[in-house]
Protein backbone atom coordinates (compact mmCIF):
# COMPACT_ATOMS: atom_id res chain seq x y z
CA UNK A 1 0.00 0.00 0.00
CA UNK A 2 2.61 2.51 0.77
CA UNK A 3 4.49 1.70 -2.32
CA UNK A 4 1.30 2.45 -4.32
CA UNK A 5 0.94 5.47 -2.70
CA UNK A 6 4.59 6.76 -3.24
CA UNK A 7 4.30 6.06 -7.32
CA UNK A 8 0.58 7.88 -6.88
CA UNK A 9 2.05 11.17 -5.61
CA UNK A 10 5.19 10.56 -7.77
CA UNK A 11 3.72 10.39 -10.48
CA UNK A 12 0.96 13.57 -9.77
CA UNK A 13 4.33 15.38 -9.30
CA UNK A 14 5.06 14.62 -12.22
CA UNK A 15 2.05 15.44 -14.16
CA UNK A 16 2.44 19.05 -12.46
CA UNK A 17 6.11 19.53 -13.08
CA UNK A 18 4.67 18.51 -16.90
CA UNK A 19 2.05 21.02 -16.54
CA UNK A 20 4.17 23.60 -15.84
CA UNK A 21 7.32 22.93 -18.24
CA UNK A 22 4.39 23.06 -20.96
CA UNK A 23 3.48 26.59 -19.29
CA UNK A 24 7.03 27.73 -19.11
CA UNK A 25 7.66 26.88 -22.71
CA UNK A 26 4.23 28.48 -24.05
CA UNK A 27 5.56 31.95 -22.10
CA UNK A 28 8.81 32.21 -23.94
CA UNK A 29 7.58 31.14 -27.23
CA UNK A 30 5.19 33.97 -26.78
CA UNK A 31 7.90 35.99 -25.91
CA UNK A 32 10.25 34.87 -28.60
CA UNK A 33 7.20 35.57 -31.03
CA UNK A 34 6.57 39.32 -29.86
CA UNK A 35 10.59 39.96 -30.28
CA UNK A 36 10.27 39.09 -33.63
CA UNK A 37 7.07 40.89 -34.44
CA UNK A 38 9.21 43.88 -33.19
Amino acid sequence: MEIAMTADIFVAGLAGLTVIAVLIYALTSARDRDRDTR
